[in-house]
Protein backbone atom coordinates (compact mmCIF):
# COMPACT_ATOMS: atom_id res chain seq x y z
CA UNK A 1 0.00 0.00 0.00
CA UNK A 2 1.42 3.10 -0.89
CA UNK A 3 2.69 6.13 1.65
CA UNK A 4 0.18 8.38 2.45
CA UNK A 5 1.43 11.81 2.94
CA UNK A 6 -0.77 14.18 5.37
CA UNK A 7 -2.44 16.71 4.11
CA UNK A 8 -2.07 20.56 5.28
CA UNK A 9 -5.11 22.65 5.74
CA UNK A 10 -6.74 26.43 4.56
CA UNK A 11 -9.51 26.51 7.44
CA UNK A 12 -11.41 29.66 6.03
CA UNK A 13 -14.35 30.72 8.67
CA UNK A 14 -16.64 33.95 8.10
CA UNK A 15 -18.84 35.41 10.71
CA UNK A 16 -22.46 35.76 10.17
CA UNK A 17 -22.57 34.10 6.57
CA UNK A 18 -26.41 32.55 6.18
CA UNK A 19 -25.97 28.89 4.39
CA UNK A 20 -28.96 30.08 1.46
CA UNK A 21 -26.75 32.73 0.54
CA UNK A 22 -23.70 30.85 0.46
CA UNK A 23 -24.70 27.68 -1.74
CA UNK A 24 -23.03 27.95 -5.37
CA UNK A 25 -25.97 24.99 -6.28
CA UNK A 26 -28.47 27.75 -5.96
CA UNK A 27 -26.92 31.40 -6.31
CA UNK A 28 -28.27 34.71 -4.39
CA UNK A 29 -25.46 36.51 -5.51
CA UNK A 30 -22.63 35.76 -7.65
CA UNK A 31 -19.43 34.51 -5.49
CA UNK A 32 -17.08 33.16 -8.54
CA UNK A 33 -14.48 32.04 -5.58
CA UNK A 34 -17.06 29.97 -3.61
CA UNK A 35 -18.12 28.62 -7.22
CA UNK A 36 -14.73 27.31 -7.66
CA UNK A 37 -14.09 26.05 -4.63
CA UNK A 38 -17.38 23.83 -4.96
CA UNK A 39 -17.07 22.40 -8.32
CA UNK A 40 -13.53 21.42 -7.38
CA UNK A 41 -14.75 19.65 -3.86
CA UNK A 42 -17.49 18.46 -1.58
CA UNK A 43 -20.69 20.65 -0.53
CA UNK A 44 -22.80 19.73 2.42
CA UNK A 45 -25.64 22.31 1.12
CA UNK A 46 -27.75 22.26 4.31
CA UNK A 47 -24.87 22.46 7.43
CA UNK A 48 -26.06 23.49 10.63
CA UNK A 49 -24.34 24.94 13.25
CA UNK A 50 -24.10 23.97 16.81
CA UNK A 51 -25.75 27.43 18.17
CA UNK A 52 -27.32 30.26 16.32
CA UNK A 53 -25.08 32.86 18.60
CA UNK A 54 -21.35 33.52 18.06
CA UNK A 55 -20.12 32.49 21.46
CA UNK A 56 -21.20 28.92 21.29
CA UNK A 57 -21.12 28.14 18.22
CA UNK A 58 -17.44 29.51 18.31
CA UNK A 59 -16.86 27.52 21.48
CA UNK A 60 -18.09 24.26 19.58
CA UNK A 61 -15.77 24.76 16.58
CA UNK A 62 -12.48 24.69 18.88
CA UNK A 63 -13.18 21.73 21.37
CA UNK A 64 -15.61 19.85 19.50
CA UNK A 65 -17.89 19.79 22.54
CA UNK A 66 -21.65 20.97 22.48
CA UNK A 67 -22.59 24.33 24.15
CA UNK A 68 -24.71 22.58 26.41
CA UNK A 69 -21.47 20.56 27.25
CA UNK A 70 -20.16 24.02 28.18
CA UNK A 71 -22.42 25.46 30.13
CA UNK A 72 -23.19 28.45 27.65
CA UNK A 73 -25.84 28.00 25.17
CA UNK A 74 -26.63 31.96 24.04
CA UNK A 75 -23.87 35.01 23.76
CA UNK A 76 -22.91 35.64 27.12
CA UNK A 77 -19.30 36.32 28.85
CA UNK A 78 -17.27 33.39 28.45
CA UNK A 79 -13.64 32.49 28.94
CA UNK A 80 -12.32 28.91 27.51
CA UNK A 81 -9.87 27.35 29.87
CA UNK A 82 -6.49 26.77 28.83
CA UNK A 83 -7.05 22.71 29.61
CA UNK A 84 -10.34 22.88 27.63
CA UNK A 85 -10.51 19.87 24.43
CA UNK A 86 -8.95 21.59 21.28
CA UNK A 87 -9.14 19.86 18.17
CA UNK A 88 -5.97 22.03 17.02
CA UNK A 89 -4.17 21.25 20.06
CA UNK A 90 -4.39 17.09 18.66
CA UNK A 91 -3.73 18.28 15.37
CA UNK A 92 -0.20 20.20 16.85
CA UNK A 93 0.71 17.68 18.62
CA UNK A 94 0.80 15.24 15.88
CA UNK A 95 3.17 17.15 13.77
CA UNK A 96 1.34 19.64 12.33
CA UNK A 97 2.25 23.74 12.12
CA UNK A 98 -0.40 25.73 13.16
CA UNK A 99 -1.51 29.34 13.05
CA UNK A 100 -4.66 31.51 13.16
CA UNK A 101 -5.52 35.06 11.27
CA UNK A 102 -8.60 36.49 12.88
CA UNK A 103 -11.31 36.69 15.03
CA UNK A 104 -11.80 33.88 17.35
CA UNK A 105 -13.90 34.52 20.45
CA UNK A 106 -12.63 32.20 22.91
CA UNK A 107 -12.62 34.47 25.56
CA UNK A 108 -15.10 37.75 26.85
CA UNK A 109 -15.45 40.10 25.28
CA UNK A 110 -16.65 42.82 27.73
CA UNK A 111 -14.12 45.34 29.44
CA UNK A 112 -11.26 46.71 27.95
CA UNK A 113 -8.00 44.64 27.35
CA UNK A 114 -5.84 43.61 24.83
CA UNK A 115 -6.46 40.54 22.71
CA UNK A 116 -2.43 39.90 22.57
CA UNK A 117 -2.58 39.32 26.39
CA UNK A 118 -4.25 35.57 25.23
CA UNK A 119 -1.19 34.35 23.47
CA UNK A 120 -0.45 31.85 26.22
CA UNK A 121 -3.95 30.74 25.53
CA UNK A 122 -3.83 30.29 21.90
CA UNK A 123 -0.73 28.24 22.77
CA UNK A 124 -1.98 25.95 24.92
CA UNK A 125 -5.24 25.47 22.89
CA UNK A 126 -2.53 24.47 20.40
CA UNK A 127 -1.76 27.80 18.08
CA UNK A 128 1.68 27.80 17.05
CA UNK A 129 1.26 31.55 15.95
CA UNK A 130 -1.62 33.50 16.32
CA UNK A 131 -2.84 37.04 15.31
CA UNK A 132 -6.29 37.47 17.22
CA UNK A 133 -8.82 40.10 16.24
CA UNK A 134 -12.25 41.55 17.76
CA UNK A 135 -15.45 41.33 15.86
CA UNK A 136 -16.98 44.89 15.22
CA UNK A 137 -18.37 45.40 18.16
CA UNK A 138 -16.05 44.73 20.93
CA UNK A 139 -13.57 46.90 18.35
CA UNK A 140 -15.40 49.95 20.28
CA UNK A 141 -13.28 49.10 23.36
CA UNK A 142 -10.76 46.04 23.33
CA UNK A 143 -6.89 46.48 21.44
CA UNK A 144 -5.75 44.39 18.77
CA UNK A 145 -3.00 44.44 16.14
CA UNK A 146 -5.75 45.61 14.05
CA UNK A 147 -6.34 48.68 16.37
CA UNK A 148 -3.20 49.30 16.87
CA UNK A 149 -2.78 48.86 12.96
CA UNK A 150 -5.85 51.74 12.80
CA UNK A 151 -3.79 53.72 15.83
CA UNK A 152 -0.56 54.23 13.57
CA UNK A 153 -2.46 55.10 10.23
CA UNK A 154 -4.40 57.96 12.75
CA UNK A 155 -8.33 56.57 12.06
CA UNK A 156 -8.96 54.67 15.08
CA UNK A 157 -10.19 57.15 16.89
CA UNK A 158 -12.61 58.20 13.54
CA UNK A 159 -13.24 54.57 13.33
CA UNK A 160 -14.33 54.23 17.13
CA UNK A 161 -16.51 56.91 16.94
CA UNK A 162 -18.25 55.66 13.74
CA UNK A 163 -18.78 52.31 15.63
CA UNK A 164 -20.27 54.29 18.78
CA UNK A 165 -22.47 55.95 16.50
CA UNK A 166 -24.00 53.02 15.28
CA UNK A 167 -24.11 50.95 18.50
CA UNK A 168 -23.80 53.24 21.57
CA UNK A 169 -27.27 54.73 21.81
CA UNK A 170 -28.77 51.62 22.06
CA UNK A 171 -31.75 50.40 20.09
CA UNK A 172 -31.94 52.94 17.26
CA UNK A 173 -31.80 52.63 13.24
CA UNK A 174 -28.27 53.64 13.57
CA UNK A 175 -27.14 49.92 14.05
CA UNK A 176 -28.86 48.63 10.48
CA UNK A 177 -28.19 52.13 9.20
CA UNK A 178 -26.46 51.43 5.67
CA UNK A 179 -23.56 53.52 5.06
CA UNK A 180 -19.89 53.03 3.80
CA UNK A 181 -16.82 52.51 6.47
CA UNK A 182 -14.92 55.36 7.09
CA UNK A 183 -11.79 53.43 7.43
CA UNK A 184 -9.16 53.38 3.97
CA UNK A 185 -9.78 50.07 2.30
CA UNK A 186 -6.25 48.63 3.24
CA UNK A 187 -7.48 48.53 6.96
CA UNK A 188 -11.21 47.27 6.64
CA UNK A 189 -11.45 44.39 8.84
CA UNK A 190 -11.71 42.20 6.14
CA UNK A 191 -9.27 42.94 3.57
CA UNK A 192 -6.73 43.43 6.92
CA UNK A 193 -7.54 40.19 7.83
CA UNK A 194 -6.97 38.45 4.33
CA UNK A 195 -3.78 40.72 4.28
CA UNK A 196 -2.45 38.79 7.22
CA UNK A 197 -3.75 35.72 6.20
CA UNK A 198 -1.85 35.74 2.50
CA UNK A 199 1.40 37.22 4.57
CA UNK A 200 0.81 33.96 7.00
CA UNK A 201 0.35 32.18 3.75
CA UNK A 202 3.45 32.02 2.63
CA UNK A 203 5.08 32.17 5.37
CA UNK A 204 4.02 28.63 6.41
CA UNK A 205 6.54 25.99 6.36
CA UNK A 206 7.40 23.25 3.58
CA UNK A 207 8.94 20.71 5.21
CA UNK A 208 6.18 19.50 7.66
CA UNK A 209 1.96 19.68 7.13
CA UNK A 210 -0.06 22.46 8.78
CA UNK A 211 -3.22 24.36 9.09
CA UNK A 212 -3.54 27.73 8.44
CA UNK A 213 -7.38 29.37 10.32
CA UNK A 214 -7.99 32.32 8.80
CA UNK A 215 -11.18 33.92 10.59
CA UNK A 216 -12.73 37.04 8.81
CA UNK A 217 -15.19 38.83 10.81
CA UNK A 218 -17.34 39.67 7.81
CA UNK A 219 -20.57 39.59 6.95
CA UNK A 220 -21.40 40.19 10.28
CA UNK A 221 -23.16 43.67 10.33
CA UNK A 222 -22.30 46.73 10.83
CA UNK A 223 -23.77 46.97 7.39
CA UNK A 224 -20.77 49.02 5.97
CA UNK A 225 -19.46 47.83 3.23
CA UNK A 226 -16.78 50.11 1.44
CA UNK A 227 -16.32 50.94 -2.34
CA UNK A 228 -15.46 49.46 -5.14
CA UNK A 229 -18.04 46.52 -3.53
CA UNK A 230 -20.18 49.35 -1.88
CA UNK A 231 -23.75 49.74 -4.26
CA UNK A 232 -23.16 46.84 -6.12
CA UNK A 233 -26.87 45.28 -5.57
CA UNK A 234 -30.10 47.55 -5.53
CA UNK A 235 -32.47 46.21 -3.50
CA UNK A 236 -34.84 45.22 -6.14
CA UNK A 237 -32.37 43.15 -7.11
CA UNK A 238 -32.45 40.87 -4.33
CA UNK A 239 -35.08 38.12 -3.48
CA UNK A 240 -37.53 39.55 -0.37
CA UNK A 241 -37.14 38.25 3.22
CA UNK A 242 -39.33 35.73 4.31
CA UNK A 243 -42.52 36.57 5.78
CA UNK A 244 -43.17 36.10 9.34
CA UNK A 245 -44.47 32.55 9.67
CA UNK A 246 -48.30 33.19 11.11
CA UNK A 247 -47.93 30.01 13.77
CA UNK A 248 -45.13 32.45 15.76
CA UNK A 249 -47.92 34.40 17.46
CA UNK A 250 -49.12 31.11 18.85
CA UNK A 251 -45.79 30.30 20.70
CA UNK A 252 -45.37 30.94 24.21
CA UNK A 253 -44.41 34.08 25.11
CA UNK A 254 -41.19 32.50 26.56
CA UNK A 255 -39.50 30.52 24.16
CA UNK A 256 -36.62 31.92 22.50
CA UNK A 257 -38.27 31.94 18.53
CA UNK A 258 -41.07 34.10 20.02
CA UNK A 259 -39.26 36.58 22.52
CA UNK A 260 -36.71 37.28 19.66
CA UNK A 261 -39.42 38.10 17.36
CA UNK A 262 -41.08 40.21 20.19
CA UNK A 263 -37.71 42.19 20.64
CA UNK A 264 -37.76 43.69 17.23
CA UNK A 265 -41.17 44.30 16.56
CA UNK A 266 -41.84 47.98 15.27
CA UNK A 267 -38.13 48.19 14.61
CA UNK A 268 -37.44 47.70 10.84
CA UNK A 269 -39.38 48.98 7.87
CA UNK A 270 -39.26 46.72 4.68
CA UNK A 271 -37.13 49.80 2.78
CA UNK A 272 -34.12 49.27 5.94
CA UNK A 273 -34.59 45.56 5.90
CA UNK A 274 -33.88 45.39 1.99
CA UNK A 275 -31.07 48.29 2.07
CA UNK A 276 -29.51 45.45 5.07
CA UNK A 277 -30.11 42.63 2.36
CA UNK A 278 -27.86 45.03 -0.52
CA UNK A 279 -25.67 45.76 1.69
CA UNK A 280 -24.78 41.94 3.05
CA UNK A 281 -24.88 41.04 -0.84
CA UNK A 282 -22.28 44.04 -1.12
CA UNK A 283 -20.19 42.49 1.48
CA UNK A 284 -20.47 38.66 0.41
CA UNK A 285 -18.67 39.83 -3.19
CA UNK A 286 -15.86 41.69 -0.70
CA UNK A 287 -14.79 38.53 0.72
CA UNK A 288 -15.54 36.07 -2.05
CA UNK A 289 -12.78 38.35 -3.59
CA UNK A 290 -10.76 38.01 -0.38
CA UNK A 291 -10.96 33.99 -1.00
CA UNK A 292 -10.06 34.38 -4.47
CA UNK A 293 -6.41 35.79 -3.25
CA UNK A 294 -5.75 33.65 -0.79
CA UNK A 295 -6.76 30.51 -3.05
CA UNK A 296 -4.44 32.16 -5.89
CA UNK A 297 -1.33 32.01 -3.50
CA UNK A 298 -2.24 28.84 -2.69
CA UNK A 299 -1.68 28.04 -6.05
CA UNK A 300 1.94 29.54 -5.64
CA UNK A 301 3.06 27.44 -3.12
CA UNK A 302 4.85 23.85 -4.06
CA UNK A 303 3.09 22.24 -1.81
CA UNK A 304 -0.37 23.30 -2.92
CA UNK A 305 -1.25 19.59 -4.25
CA UNK A 306 -1.27 17.93 -1.06
CA UNK A 307 -3.48 21.07 0.66
CA UNK A 308 -7.37 21.15 1.42
CA UNK A 309 -9.08 23.84 1.58
CA UNK A 310 -12.08 24.47 3.72
CA UNK A 311 -15.05 27.24 4.49
CA UNK A 312 -17.83 27.66 6.52
CA UNK A 313 -19.38 30.12 9.18
CA UNK A 314 -20.40 30.25 12.73
CA UNK A 315 -24.19 30.97 11.81
CA UNK A 316 -26.25 32.78 10.06
CA UNK A 317 -28.14 35.85 9.43
CA UNK A 318 -31.54 36.22 9.64
CA UNK A 319 -31.94 39.53 6.95
CA UNK A 320 -35.27 40.71 7.78
CA UNK A 321 -36.83 36.91 7.76
CA UNK A 322 -39.87 37.52 9.59
CA UNK A 323 -38.83 41.24 10.53
CA UNK A 324 -35.72 40.10 12.25
CA UNK A 325 -31.97 40.82 11.87
CA UNK A 326 -28.89 38.93 12.90
CA UNK A 327 -29.38 35.57 14.44
CA UNK A 328 -30.49 33.78 17.48
CA UNK A 329 -33.77 31.62 16.08
CA UNK A 330 -34.07 28.29 14.88
CA UNK A 331 -35.61 29.67 11.31
CA UNK A 332 -33.19 28.12 8.27
CA UNK A 333 -31.82 31.68 8.04
CA UNK A 334 -30.12 31.48 11.35
CA UNK A 335 -28.57 28.58 12.09
CA UNK A 336 -27.84 27.08 8.46
CA UNK A 337 -24.36 27.89 7.25
CA UNK A 338 -22.09 27.39 4.37
CA UNK A 339 -19.63 24.40 3.88
CA UNK A 340 -17.14 23.59 0.89
CA UNK A 341 -14.57 21.22 1.20
CA UNK A 342 -11.83 21.24 -1.58
CA UNK A 343 -9.78 17.94 -1.09
CA UNK A 344 -5.87 18.24 -2.16
CA UNK A 345 -5.57 17.46 -5.54
CA UNK A 346 -3.20 14.45 -5.90
CA UNK A 347 -5.91 12.80 -2.77
CA UNK A 348 -7.77 9.65 -4.27
CA UNK A 349 -11.49 9.56 -4.46
CA UNK A 350 -12.38 13.55 -4.06
CA UNK A 351 -15.70 12.90 -5.33
CA UNK A 352 -15.20 16.44 -6.84
CA UNK A 353 -18.22 18.98 -7.49
CA UNK A 354 -20.14 16.96 -5.67
CA UNK A 355 -22.72 17.85 -2.66
CA UNK A 356 -24.91 16.63 0.36
CA UNK A 357 -28.35 17.60 1.08
CA UNK A 358 -28.97 15.68 4.29
CA UNK A 359 -28.74 17.83 7.17
CA UNK A 360 -25.04 17.66 8.79
CA UNK A 361 -23.68 19.09 11.92
CA UNK A 362 -20.39 21.70 11.41
CA UNK A 363 -19.04 20.50 14.30
CA UNK A 364 -18.99 16.84 13.29
CA UNK A 365 -17.64 18.49 9.74
CA UNK A 366 -14.65 19.81 11.51
CA UNK A 367 -13.89 17.15 13.54
CA UNK A 368 -14.05 14.77 10.45
CA UNK A 369 -12.22 17.54 8.21
CA UNK A 370 -9.20 17.90 10.97
CA UNK A 371 -9.07 13.83 11.78
CA UNK A 372 -8.43 13.21 8.03
CA UNK A 373 -6.12 15.42 7.82
CA UNK A 374 -3.47 12.34 8.62
CA UNK A 375 -4.87 10.10 5.79
CA UNK A 376 -4.75 12.59 2.76
CA UNK A 377 -7.65 14.89 3.23
CA UNK A 378 -9.19 13.01 0.54
CA UNK A 379 -12.93 13.89 0.80
CA UNK A 380 -14.26 9.99 0.72
CA UNK A 381 -13.80 9.30 4.49
CA UNK A 382 -15.88 12.69 4.57
CA UNK A 383 -18.49 11.70 2.67
CA UNK A 384 -18.90 8.28 4.05
CA UNK A 385 -19.13 9.45 7.49
CA UNK A 386 -22.24 12.28 6.75
CA UNK A 387 -24.03 9.18 5.40
CA UNK A 388 -24.05 7.68 8.65
CA UNK A 389 -25.60 10.50 10.34
CA UNK A 390 -28.96 10.93 11.40
CA UNK A 391 -29.25 14.66 11.25
CA UNK A 392 -28.36 17.65 13.16
CA UNK A 393 -28.79 19.66 16.59
CA UNK A 394 -29.05 22.92 17.38
CA UNK A 395 -29.44 24.32 20.68
CA UNK A 396 -30.33 27.65 22.16
CA UNK A 397 -30.58 28.61 25.78
CA UNK A 398 -31.95 25.56 26.89
CA UNK A 399 -34.30 24.57 23.82
CA UNK A 400 -33.35 22.02 21.15
CA UNK A 401 -33.61 22.10 17.05
CA UNK A 402 -33.73 18.40 15.62
CA UNK A 403 -33.52 18.51 11.85
CA UNK A 404 -33.58 14.88 10.20
CA UNK A 405 -34.03 14.83 6.21
CA UNK A 406 -36.62 17.47 5.63
CA UNK A 407 -38.08 17.86 8.73
CA UNK A 408 -37.29 20.20 11.89
CA UNK A 409 -38.33 19.86 15.19
CA UNK A 410 -38.08 22.64 17.72
CA UNK A 411 -37.85 21.54 21.84
CA UNK A 412 -38.89 23.81 24.74
CA UNK A 413 -36.71 23.88 27.71
CA UNK A 414 -38.76 20.37 29.08
CA UNK A 415 -38.09 18.48 25.79
CA UNK A 416 -41.66 19.44 24.89
CA UNK A 417 -42.53 20.00 21.07
CA UNK A 418 -42.69 23.87 20.28
CA UNK A 419 -43.19 23.90 16.20
CA UNK A 420 -42.24 21.74 13.40
CA UNK A 421 -41.94 22.39 9.63
CA UNK A 422 -41.58 20.26 6.35
CA UNK A 423 -38.70 22.37 4.47
CA UNK A 424 -39.80 19.75 1.77
CA UNK A 425 -42.59 21.21 1.22
CA UNK A 426 -42.22 24.40 2.80
CA UNK A 427 -39.15 25.82 2.40
CA UNK A 428 -40.67 29.08 3.87
CA UNK A 429 -41.47 27.60 7.00
CA UNK A 430 -44.78 28.94 7.19
CA UNK A 431 -46.82 25.88 8.71
CA UNK A 432 -46.61 24.38 11.92
CA UNK A 433 -47.61 20.80 11.21
CA UNK A 434 -48.04 20.47 15.12
CA UNK A 435 -51.11 22.46 14.58
CA UNK A 436 -51.94 23.20 11.09
CA UNK A 437 -51.72 19.29 10.46
CA UNK A 438 -51.95 17.18 13.62
CA UNK A 439 -52.62 13.90 12.26
CA UNK A 440 -49.90 13.96 9.80
CA UNK A 441 -47.87 15.27 12.85
CA UNK A 442 -49.37 12.24 15.69
CA UNK A 443 -49.57 9.19 13.44
CA UNK A 444 -46.43 9.70 10.07
CA UNK A 445 -44.03 7.12 10.86
CA UNK A 446 -41.41 9.86 10.32
CA UNK A 447 -42.31 12.15 12.48
CA UNK A 448 -42.97 10.10 15.51
CA UNK A 449 -39.06 8.71 14.55
CA UNK A 450 -38.11 12.23 14.67
CA UNK A 451 -39.96 12.69 18.20
CA UNK A 452 -38.20 9.50 19.47
CA UNK A 453 -34.83 10.88 18.70
CA UNK A 454 -35.59 14.18 20.25
CA UNK A 455 -36.71 12.55 23.44
CA UNK A 456 -33.02 10.55 23.37
CA UNK A 457 -31.04 14.02 22.56
CA UNK A 458 -33.17 15.42 25.62
CA UNK A 459 -32.39 12.89 27.70
CA UNK A 460 -28.78 12.45 27.02
CA UNK A 461 -27.75 16.16 26.95
CA UNK A 462 -29.93 16.85 30.30
CA UNK A 463 -27.60 14.22 32.47
CA UNK A 464 -25.48 15.34 35.02
CA UNK A 465 -22.46 14.04 33.16
CA UNK A 466 -23.10 15.73 29.98
CA UNK A 467 -21.48 19.17 31.02
CA UNK A 468 -17.82 19.28 30.76
CA UNK A 469 -17.51 22.34 32.41
CA UNK A 470 -19.99 25.17 33.24
CA UNK A 471 -17.75 28.31 31.68
CA UNK A 472 -20.36 30.84 32.71
CA UNK A 473 -23.99 31.04 34.14
CA UNK A 474 -27.09 31.73 31.65
CA UNK A 475 -28.29 34.86 31.55
CA UNK A 476 -32.44 35.16 31.40
CA UNK A 477 -31.47 38.34 29.00
CA UNK A 478 -32.59 38.46 25.39
CA UNK A 479 -29.68 38.82 23.40
CA UNK A 480 -30.75 40.11 20.03
CA UNK A 481 -29.01 43.02 19.25
CA UNK A 482 -25.54 41.15 20.31
CA UNK A 483 -23.84 43.08 23.15
CA UNK A 484 -21.17 40.90 23.20
CA UNK A 485 -20.41 39.80 19.18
Amino acid sequence: MPHVLPANLLLITFDQWRGDWGDPQVPVVELPALAQLAAQGWTARRCYTSSPQCVPARLSWLTGLAPSQLGVTRNEPADLPADAPSLVRHLRAAGWHTALVGKTHWTSHDGRTDLDNNQPLLQALGFAEAQEVAGPRALQRLDCALTRAWEAAGVLGRQRADLQARYGGGRTAAAWEVRPSVLPLDLYPDCWIADQGLEQLQAMPSDQPWLLWVSFVGPHEPFDTPPPWHGHHLPNQLPPPQPTPPWLEQLPADCELRRTQASWAGQLSPAAIQACRADYADHLQLLDSQVARLLAALNQRADRGRTAVALTADHGELLGDGGMLYKGAFLDGAVRVPWIYRPPANSEGSGRGSSSTAPLPLTGLLQQTLAGLARGGGSGPLRQWALRQPGAVVEFGGELLLLRGPRKLALDRQGQPLWAVHLGRDPLEQTNLITAQPERWRWSPAWQQLRRWGRREWQRRSRPGWIWRRLSRASPEVHTLEPHS
